[in-house]
Parts: C-alpha cells; structure tokens; sequence
C-alpha cells in the first residue's frame, strides 16, 4: 500500500525549492501519486477485470468502471474487524448478538473522492506538464509553466492526499461468483453473478491471451459460455478454422494474418480490407 505521508514528504521538499523546474517535478510527483492510488485498487480486481475489457484508460474511469462492474466497494470508506468470539458455542445470527461481541479492529479504507482526483489530475496536466501548441497570438514559448498556477495545483493536491487516512485496501466480491477455465490458456475467469446482465461480454484476464467471450443468462438464471470467434475453411483440407475475434480487432488496414491448419498444416493468410455490399433500392408501392 503507497504511503502517502512519504509522497507529501517528497512533493513539498520539491516545492520548497521554489524554482519552476521543482514546481514542474512537484507537479508530476503528485500526479503520478493520484495514478498510483487509483491502480493499486485496480490491481486488487485482476482476477475479474481484463484490461482488455477497460472502457476508458484515465485512472478515474477503471475505478467508476470496477464499481459499477464488480464491486462498488472499491472507492468507498469502511472499517473491518474481527472476532474469535462465540455466543453459547455457535456463530451469532441476530443483529444484537453480532454488535454485542468483542471485535478487533483490522483496519479503515479510506474514501477515494473520484471526482476530485479527476480534476487534480486533469488540472495538474494543464498548467505544467504539457507545452502549449504556439499560435499566432501566443508569443514565445516557454518549457515551463507559470509557477504559482502550479503551485495552487499542487497545494491542492497536497490537501487532497491528506485527507486519505485508511491502513488497507480490500479487493474481490461479498457475493456469488460466476467462473469457468479459458478455452485457450485455462486461466480462471470469473465475475459477480449480480453483476452479469442478460448478455456479458468480457475478455480472458490473461494478458498474452486473445480469447473473449459473451455470457448469456437465460430465464432459469442459468449461464451459457460462448466463444467469440471468426470460422474459416481450410482450404485445403475443409477443416474448420477458428480464430478469436480479438486478432481481427487488433488488425490494422491491410494488415495479414496467418492462420495454419492444424489438421492439414496449410498456411492461409486473412487480409483486413475494406468490404462493400450492395442492396437493391426499394421501389415505394403505388
């Protein structure tokens, strides 16, 4: 877990230094801080979240995407403890049995405020770590930006990383999951049953693996797995070639790929072009 109090540490010896160099570094050291709260809670949902499956790169978004797609948990604030305790030899049931146990405490997550890191990250990209595109009317060009419009930012900053004081961070799902072996790479996969729709598309969370797949829940609540894939007939023998879909997603225009027969071992070769149809014009009745 980042320790945060070493972080400030580093960013206000960096301001301290005043000069628009340290400011610029300050300014980095504090976005690269707000990148690394929001991935070492993204890292907890491996086990349930391609990265292939992300909507949206910015740091904010995987978190709101976790959330809204696993466990919405993960930018929240609770405490955790536990208990060795029993009441009469049994485990209690009872809302007062639980609350009348003796607990240790293992800990608080602290509240990650999506919002406002966005915009801290945001802002700090603006006023100091990108060089603003010259125009006509904008005169010379400078490699740094202007000093005390990053150091509000990163002040705010600052204050912002104070006030996240928790001493964990818990990953995975309270509830019921749904799970099956990769077709290709055997690697699990696995996603709360309450977040499955009728419809799920989701890749395998192996990184070198290309296979995806759509779930599909019927009216019994009962899940089907269905490969995503392209079928090809071999040319020289008929056999079927199946191809996952992500080879084709990842092609560029008039790039190849090569797919060889594992029966008859022939080489084919898949171009990605353009495909035109047409369609007859439909004559309006009179």
């Amino acid at each position: 877990m980042l320790d945060i109090n070493k972080r400030i540490e580093l960013i206000n010896t960096l301001l301290e230094q005043d000069t628009e160099q340290s400011l610029t570094y300050a300014a980095l050291e504090c976005r690269l801080t707000l990148e690394y709260l929001c991935y070492e809670r993204f890292k907890l949902y491996f086990s349930y979240l391609s990265q292939n499956d992300l909507e949206n790169w910015q740091p904010k978004h995987i978190i709101k995407q976790i959330s809204d797609q696993i466990n919405d948990d993960v930018s929240k604030e609770f405490s955790i403890s536990v208990s060795a305790e029993k009441i009469n030899g049994r485990t209690p049931k009872a809302k007062e049995e639980f609350e009348s146990i003796e607990y240790t405490s293992l800990g608080t997550q602290s509240e990650l405020k999506l919002n406002r890191l966005h915009s801290l990250w945001h802002g700090l990209s603006g006023v100091a770590l990108h060089i603003p595109v010259p125009s006509i009317s904008s005169g010379n060009i400078n490699i740094y930006g202007e000093k005390e419009r990053i150091r509000k930012k990163v002040v705010d900053v600052i204050s912002f990383l104070s006030g996240i004081k928790g001493n964990l961070l818990m990953g995975g799902s309270f509830g019921e999951d749904y799970s099956f072996n990769c077709y290709a790479c055997s690697t699990k996969i696995k996603r709360p049953v309450e977040s499955l729709l009728d419809t799920t598309v989701l890749s395998c969370i192996n990184p070198k693996c290309k296979e995806s797949y759509v779930i599909k829940k019927d009216k019994n609540d009962d899940f089907e797995v269905i490969r995503s894939i392209i079928k090809f007939s071999c040319p020289g023998c008929n056999q079927d070639l199946e191809v996952p879909l992500r080879y084709f997603q990842d092609l560029l225009f008039d790039q190849t790929l090569n797919i060889r027969c594992g029966k008859c071992d022939m080489l084919s070769e898949v171009v990605m072009r353009p495909l035109m149809k047409s369609t007859e014009a439909s004559v309006p009745s009179r």
